[in-house]
């Protein structure tokens, strides 16, 4: 269910109604929640662990994607990113895939455009995957089940994968169709570069033509945004 006024729209995503909702969202702009930890503090997010009326939540600020400008536009014609976070949670839940539990995501806009945006959703208590290789085959299973699904990652780094009670969780995904068979050996590179020794459990994939020819793509792009980063410093666009 989406709320819209004139301040904001509200996507809510869990079994708050209309009214328990704008309390919540008061509560947030407020302030009035404590923090118990950051999880992330850089120019892309914000991530804190609040508890917010007893409950043990995470507060997400989408920092990058709520300032630059060309993302600001494209808001214009498409969901912003706390949407884009929370739809992706439920996405992945009604595929039967654990992932963290959506609560609801807070967005403001100017001109149509977004400006600003936030989203809760509940504190998972699990392990994180990286340099667990006792977690590497599981991990690797999962990703082909999700492809099988019919869906991509979006993010497939070994830290996006939580160990909880023997099960494993996707976190911060931002999943979407796939497509193609490029797309889903990219995920494997992507995968294998966060985790040194995961590729040992990849079975196949390691000897498809799609998934050495992603790991070539890869390193072309790193190297391609770094001249990026380097240009945009020079010309003191590093901030758009």
């Amino acid at each position: 269910m989406v709320i819209k006024d004139k301040k904001r729209r509200i996507l809510i995503a869990s079994d708050l109604d209309r009214h328990q909702a704008l309390k919540v969202v008061e509560k947030v702009e407020k302030g009035t929640f404590d923090i118990i930890s950051t999880l992330k503090d850089h120019h892309r997010s914000m991530v804190h662990r609040v508890n917010l009326d007893g409950q043990d939540l995470v507060y997400k600020i989408p920092s990058e994607k709520n300032t630059r400008r060309w993302i600001r536009f494209l808001t214009l014609f498409r969901k912003g990113e706390a949407f884009k976070n929370i739809l992706g949670m439920q996405l992945l839940l009604q595929k039967g895939f654990r992932t963290t539990i959506p609560i609801l995501a807070c967005e403001y806009r100017k001109w149509g455009m977004v400006v600003d945006s936030w989203l809760l959703y509940a504190f998972l208590d699990g392990e994180q995957c990286l340099e667990k290789e006792e977690t590497y085959p599981g991990v690797v299973q999962l990703l082909y089940r999700l492809h099988n699904s019919g869906l991509l990652h979006g993010d497939p780094q070994i830290r996006n994968f939580i160990l909880k009670n023997n099960d494993l969780y996707i976190i911060d995904a931002n999943p979407k169709t796939s497509r193609s068979s490029f797309e889903r050996a990219y995920e494997f590179a992507y995968l294998r570069k966060s985790a040194p020794g995961i590729e040992e459990h990849f079975g196949d994939m390691r000897h498809r033509l799609w998934y050495k020819y992603a790991i070539q793509h890869d390193r072309f792009d790193r190297k391609l945004a770094r001249f990026r980063r380097r240009l945009k410093s020079l010309i003191g666009l590093g901030g758009q």
